[in-house]
């Protein structure tokens, strides 16, 4: 009976229950434990346990799962590893069943190291589906799609026959170009084992294909589709608003009413974080309207997006009006209010958020502390962005302060004063392995101050970190370039073509009477082309010209003369 109220979400009838048994043995502390556990109520679920131990009773592995269960809602990492501690100590360690879950939670942890240790634990004779999903799944939450294809391969290898949750938790670590010819391999795998008729695979193919920049596969796969669901219409309304194609998106989202598919919050987030990267702003109060009447707007998920939309479109004012009407803000919302104040030069306010953010005891993520420094960055603010990246260390790396890792915003500060020295060793000193995003900036910094001894260590770094990826390759180059070393650009050029890394050239959108118009880098084949470009060039002209009338204020007549 107390298990029956705990699945039908009657917490309060099980308790009750459960409090009034004369006699309670183990299966009766677990249920209503595995039930506190799945509703997230953390401090209930511990309090449990401890009366459990106190009275006697001896945990098993239910105990263990449902306290492991409850680690991974709070996402309190110290919290699990006690917990496989306990495990290990009672001796349910050995059990596969609890090895795939602890795998699963260390990876949602952000732990992929302990989750490995645990699956290597497991005897290869003992190991199974579960045990490879789980791990391909962990590799996933952590966008390393490389080592999701090793797991893979090695599942395989090993005798086991993949099944749809392979697939789909394969396919969603492909998120980016680079990983478009795995996913169509792992896709033709799909295909040989008969799971392309599963609507869940599609749905991931589509999704796959779209945030892989191949929109066309992704539409081929959803007009194919005989009964839709609404993830599948979500997927694909998804794919053309991270694309920047609003037109086709919105297409489809009333297409999707039209079927009877109602668009939920997935959908309608979507939808306006593309108006945010389009720059449609009157698109985007449109979905606030429809938002608004829908219900939708009650979710802080979903004035989070609008005010990062508003922001991204230039009404900062909209943006704040709406952050200042939240009753109850997030970590999350704070932090895109001073996004949006540091995007649009409000960057006296960015600050001003920050520290009242921190009067609340607010814990701030890595985000906020790259949109301070960038507020200070852009207002000169070299003392404060420092004294900001500050970090006072435990012995986990972790700052006791703020609980932030130190990353390259931290040391942004210090190259926007050309003390681009000062910034390496910082980044070098850091207790974590720097990622691509540390050393792309960095890169980016020796290009703007033709460092060009600095970028190519830091080049040197990116290209082993991301082979593929064409970013640093094209920086690199430009930098070459810009020093007048030919044979420096012709021997990155020479590694893309060995590497087989393709650079895709930048767009531009402009939205006009309803209708957005897309231009492409270097292309002077668009329809208006005769008209638009003559203007173009007027308007740089002119711009050009106010630049040197502003300067020529600024110097004496007797100069000037």
């Amino acid at each position: 009976m107390v298990g029956m109220y705990v699945k039908c979400d009657r917490l309060d009838c099980a308790y009750k229950l459960f409090d009034e048994m004369a006699d309670r043995d183990v299966a009766s502390w677990n249920a209503m434990l595995v039930g506190f556990a799945q509703m997230g109520f953390l401090e209930k679920v511990l309090r449990l346990f401890y009366n459990m131990r106190l009275v006697g009773i001896q945990a098993d592995f239910v105990t263990v799962m449902g306290l492991t269960q409850a680690a991974i809602h709070a996402k309190h990492l110290s919290l699990l590893k006690s917990v496989h501690s306990f495990g290990i100590h009672i001796g349910v360690d050995a059990d596969v069943s609890v090895c795939n879950t602890w795998i699963s939670s260390y990876a949602k942890c952000d732990d992929l190291k302990m989750a490995e240790l645990v699956f290597c634990g497991i005897e290869e004779g003992l190991r199974t589906v579960v045990s490879w999903n789980s791990m391909v799944a962990g590799c996933t939450y952590g966008d390393k799609f490389d080592d999701s294809l090793n797991f893979y391969r090695h599942m395989m290898y090993d005798g086991f026959r993949l099944d749809v949750t392979t697939v789909v938790s394969l396919l969603s670590s492909f998120v980016c170009p680079e990983a478009l010819v795995q996913g169509r391999l792992v896709h033709s795998h799909g295909i040989h084992y008969g799971f392309d008729l599963d609507v869940s695979v599609i749905n991931t193919l589509i999704s796959m294909y779209s945030k892989c920049g191949d929109i066309d596969s992704a539409r081929v796969l959803f007009d194919g589709i005989c009964d839709r669901t609404r993830v599948s219409w979500t997927a694909m309304i998804s794919g053309y608003a991270q694309k920047g194609d609003l037109d086709e998106a919105l297409r489809l989202f009333f297409a999707m009413e039209a079927a009877g598919e109602i668009p939920d919050l997935v959908t309608v987030l979507s939808m306006i974080s593309g108006c945010g990267q389009s720059g449609a702003l009157e698109l985007g109060k449109w979905f606030d309207n429809y938002a608004c009447s829908g219900g939708l707007k009650d979710n802080v998920m979903v004035c989070n997006a609008l005010i990062d939309m508003y922001s991204k479109c230039g009404s900062i004012g909209d943006a704040r009006e709406l952050f200042y009407a939240l009753p109850e803000k997030t970590v999350v919302s704070w932090t895109t209010m001073i996004a949006g104040c540091a995007l649009n030069g409000e960057f006296v306010e960015a600050l001003d958020l920050f520290h009242q953010m921190m009067e609340l005891d607010l814990r701030p993520n890595r985000v906020t502390f790259l949109a301070v420094l960038q507020a200070c960055t852009h207002t000169g603010f070299l003392e404060k962005g420092w004294a900001i990246s500050i970090i006072q260390y435990d012995d986990k790396g972790i700052s006791c302060k703020s609980g932030i890792r130190p990353l390259l915003l931290h040391g942004r500060p210090s190259w926007k004063k050309r003390k681009l020295k000062e910034a390496l060793d910082f980044v070098q000193s850091m207790p974590i392995k720097s990622d691509a995003g540390i050393w792309g900036a960095l890169l980016c910094a020796c290009k703007i101050h033709l460092n060009i001894e600095i970028g190519e260590y830091v080049a040197y770094c990116l290209f082993k970190l991301e082979p593929h990826s064409a970013a640093p390759y094209v920086e690199m180059a430009n930098k070459y370039a810009l020093g007048g070393r030919w044979d420096g650009v012709a021997n990155i050029r020479t590694m893309m073509k060995r590497n087989q890394v393709k650079k895709f050239p930048g767009q531009s959108l402009v939205h006009i009477n309803g209708k957005t118009c897309t231009f492409t880098a270097e292309d002077r084949y668009h329809a208006e082309s005769e008209l638009t470009y003559p203007v173009l060039d007027c308007l740089a002209l002119h711009s050009r010209e106010e630049a040197y009338s502003s300067h020529l204020k600024w110097i004496p007549e007797h100069e000037a003369g």
